[in-house]
């Protein structure tokens, strides 16, 4: 089982497989920093927060509703448990960012595809 973990408070972050409604283990995708940039030395230099996204390659209706309880506007502030660039697991204080714009599966009207959250401004919480 994944170590992936969500929730409103870092006591109460529960593992996404184990929600009421499990959702599948995401491809995550970690960004040590917010930008990078190049100097006139030919040296990059990092700065700003952490963010990450977590990338759903299908969900269906119910558990994209498991999902929204955590965002019901188009951000929120939550707690996450995630895989980081070291392979290793790592809790942070997070903003939560619900997409715009949501792919749904023509087949099944209403199953997400691709469905990309966002985690921006990554604060490390222990």
């Amino acid at each position: 089982m994944a170590d992936f973990k969500i929730g409103t408070t870092l006591a109460g972050m529960t593992n996404i497989e184990t929600l009421t409604t499990p959702l599948p283990v995401p491809r995550a995708v970690f960004k040590e920093y917010a930008e990078y940039i190049s100097a006139a030395s030919g040296r990059t230099y990092g700065r700003g927060y952490p963010s990450c996204q977590w990338i759903f390659s299908l969900l269906t209706s119910a558990q994209r509703q498991q999902l929204k309880t955590f965002c019901p506007g188009a951000s929120a502030a939550v707690y996450i448990r995630t895989l980081t660039n070291s392979d290793t697991y790592a809790n942070f204080q997070a903003v939560m960012h619900w997409p715009e714009e949501e792919e749904r599966d023509p087949s099944k009207r209403r199953d997400r595809l691709e469905l990309t959250i966002l985690f921006t401004h990554l604060v490390a919480a222990t």
